[in-house]
């Protein structure tokens, strides 16, 4: 009795082989990042596809120049869909979907702490009370005006 060949768990290790170089080049940026005194890579979601591309080049010309083994029914094409391209493109949705993920925590992050208002005029325009100047802020304003002028004669 012949038994068929276990090709799902080739696949799945292809795929964390490819997975595995990712978060080698995830982590190697991010070791980078901390060794150098600013941060050279800004979006290590990215970068860390480099090594993942390389080593599929690498893999992909290793099975198009070598012989496959014998007694196996798998063509050039087949494997290199299944072992290069398709983990490949797994990894690659898997880094965009992780990358535009934590973008969006970064951007509520962002929303809950506004930088660029002025409070002096957004409190002044909101309360009636400030609309009357009070004497200490009355007596500053004479008294800068009156050094202005002395200043100019």
């Amino acid at each position: 009795m012949k038994t068929l060949p276990n090709k799902k768990g080739k696949l799945m290790g292809a795929i964390f082989f490819y997975i595995f170089i990712y978060f080698i080049g995830y982590y190697g940026s991010n070791i980078l990042n901390m060794l150098t005194v600013r941060p050279i890579i800004t979006n290590r979601f990215v970068v860390a596809l480099v090594p993942v591309y390389g080593v599929a080049l690498m893999h992909a010309y290793m099975i198009v120049t070598k012989p496959l083994p014998p007694g196996k029914d798998v063509t050039v094409e087949y494997a290199l869909f299944e072992f290069v391209a398709l983990p490949v493109v797994l990894i690659t949705v898997g880094a965009i979907y992780f990358m535009w993920n934590g973008k969006g925590n970064q951007d509520d992050h962002t929303v809950a702490v506004p930088t660029n208002i002025d409070t002096e005029a957004a409190t002044t325009e909101s309360s009636p009370i400030h609309d009357q100047k009070t004497d200490s802020q009355t007596e500053v304003s004479e008294f800068s005006e009156g050094k202005q002028n002395s200043d100019k004669s």
